[in-house]
């Protein structure tokens, strides 16, 4: 179906994750447990995301969002069925 699988965690949620530096002015949107092919994830997140900075941290499999989308993040990766 997808050429990338995000895996829920053990407790049936979504990896998506908030992390909050810098004395609470940064903020971060995590996700990760990426299988596949993190790069047709970036790119169709980048895509919904239009106006976000998604990086790829490839040693961990896993996106950083600037800023706190993961309310977004989790909507779209629920519309996808994972």
């Amino acid at each position: 179906m997808y050429p990338y699988f995000v895996n829920r965690t053990r407790f049936q949620s979504l990896p998506v994750y908030l992390d909050i530096k810098n004395g609470k002015t940064r903020k971060l949107t995590l996700v990760r447990r990426i299988e596949g092919d993190i790069h047709a994830i970036h790119k169709e997140l980048s895509s919904h995301l239009k106006d976000a900075t998604v990086q790829i941290k490839s040693i961990s499999n896993q996106l950083v969002i600037k800023g706190d989308r993961s309310k977004e993040v989790r909507e779209w990766l629920t519309k996808k069925g994972f």
